[in-house]
């Protein structure tokens, strides 16, 4: 069984028709597309409550606690444990190709019982530490400023869009030129994993991770052993028009950036399950 989740926040209920539409129209065969929406939120306390309109075929569920962005994951593997069951994650402002959750099962016969991803990060660039670890090879990145041709396709559209070049999402670019091993996956290209991987720890998230799904969840696999393979060269999904609006990764939580809760989370999850030391 496959299964596509995400979840989504009040603020971008009228804007993710782009992201549901490019799930309904996969080529792989898929066999749920969820939505995960919460009885309340903890950053938006003043919501009256109003579903978004969804397509058919895809499916509201509503869960209890407002878990943050970990709720896209924690909400199918909660519903799907003990089942035969693949759930591939994704963000709610993120346009995704045709072919994309075909890749990932293709990918799961060449690294089986492997954790998927097309984004991710490694620890030590996060927070500092050691950076030899026994996975090899790992996931190299193509830094943007070296990126020629994303640098002249963003130049070219800039051109095009003229006086609303602002406003125009900046093009897609093959982020990592080199698959390989990676601490941390980046839920907004997509991740596939199993719900056996997590136990009920994985929601009993502590304040200072709430806001950092990635390290959060990647961290939960990672105490039990479950290696993360990032696949290099796709082109990263394209922003929606929700991308703007809400965005949890330029919100900073009890005074602190992104930067800032990335290096806590990572921190904790060494001290704690002695993980990416």
């Amino acid at each position: 069984m496959l299964v596509i989740s995400l979840s989504s926040v009040p603020p971008r209920f009228d804007k993710i028709g782009p992201t549901l539409e490019s799930l309904l129209a996969q080529a792989a065969q898929v066999d749920h597309i969820l939505l995960y929406i919460p009885e309340s939120y903890g950053r938006f306390p003043d919501w009256d409550g109003a579903l978004p309109d969804v397509p058919d075929g895809v499916e509201i569920r509503r869960v209890a606690c407002d878990l943050g962005p970990a709720t896209k994951a924690l909400g199918a593997i909660a519903e799907f444990q003990g089942q035969d069951a693949d759930i591939l994650f994704c963000d709610d402002d993120r346009y995704y190709a045709a072919d994309w959750a075909q890749r990932f099962v293709d990918l799961k016969t060449q690294h089986p019982g492997h954790c998927l991803c097309t984004l991710g990060m490694q620890a030590y660039l996060e927070a500092g530490g050691n950076p030899e670890r026994a996975l090899q090879p790992r996931a190299m990145r193509r830094w943007r400023v070296t990126d020629i041709g994303f640098q002249l396709r963003y130049l070219w559209q800039d051109i095009r869009a003229r006086n609303r070049r602002h406003q125009v999402p900046q093009p897609a670019r093959r982020v990592f030129r080199r698959s390989g091993y990676v601490d941390i996956f980046e839920g907004c290209g997509g991740v596939l994993i199993r719900p056996e991987w997590f136990d009920d720890q994985a929601s009993d998230i502590p304040r200072l991770a709430w806001g950092v799904d990635d390290v959060w969840l990647s961290g939960m696999i990672a105490r039990k052993g479950i290696p993360i393979w990032l696949q290099g060269g796709i082109l990263d999904p394209r922003d929606t028009e929700a991308e703007p609006h809400a965005p949890l990764a330029r919100t900073p939580l009890d005074g602190a950036d992104r930067k800032t809760q990335n290096r806590a989370a990572i921190a904790h999850m060494r001290e704690t399950y002695g993980i990416w030391t």
